[in-house]
């Protein structure tokens, strides 16, 4: 799968998230294979519901990450993932 930088999946990958940017690359191409050009913001899947709980994308659950409830204004969850305490999370591209 091809990486552009400045998204969510290279941020994963430069920051020790591969699986979870594995996990996205597989809905991808679940969705390529059915020939459904369907686009996700991944933030907002990375971060959660307000209140904590995971997302879900074509049956698969979503981790929570804490640099995305960051990156939202959410509150921190315990189920959050941090795997670097000095992780820079990205600021959000306004359109």
């Amino acid at each position: 799968m091809k990486i552009i930088k400045n998204t969510a999946r290279s941020w994963l990958i430069e920051n020790g998230y591969e699986d979870i940017a594995k996990i996205i690359d597989e809905i991808m191409e679940e969705w390529k294979i059915q020939g459904i050009g369907t686009r996700r913001n991944w933030w907002e899947k990375l971060c959660g519901s307000k209140g904590g709980k995971p997302l879900k994308v074509l049956g698969r659950e979503i981790p929570i990450l804490r640099a995305a409830q960051i990156r939202k204004g959410y509150p921190i969850t315990e189920n959050a993932i941090c795997r670097n305490e000095n992780e820079i999370v990205p600021l959000i591209n306004k359109q």
